[in-house]
């Protein structure tokens, strides 16, 4: 797979693991502040992204890369979506 095939699978993936997480987990009322729900999107970052079909390519990327690539998106997550819409990307 070439770089930008890597580039385009990874972008497509996190768009699709954002529209889930926002159907599913991000519009659950102050989701931030219950432990199993943070709980279950960091989980859904982590089963998204180490996936053969949705997430990233296995013969790029270490167990532990993934799960640094899943804190990151996890924070990025936490702070941008308290509430649905997010308040971060509403003038956007």
């Amino acid at each position: 797979m070439h770089q930008h095939e890597h580039h385009d699978r990874r972008h497509s993936g996190v768009s699709s693991l954002l529209k889930t997480l926002k159907s599913e987990k991000l519009n659950i009322e102050n989701w931030r502040e219950r432990e199993g729900t943070r709980d279950a999107v960091k989980q859904s970052i982590y089963d998204y992204l180490y996936d053969d079909k949705t997430g990233l390519p296995v013969d790029s990327y270490e167990e532990g890369e993934i799960s640094l690539l899943t804190d990151s998106l996890f924070n990025h997550i936490y702070r941008a979506y308290p509430t649905l819409p997010s308040p971060l990307y509403e003038y956007i």
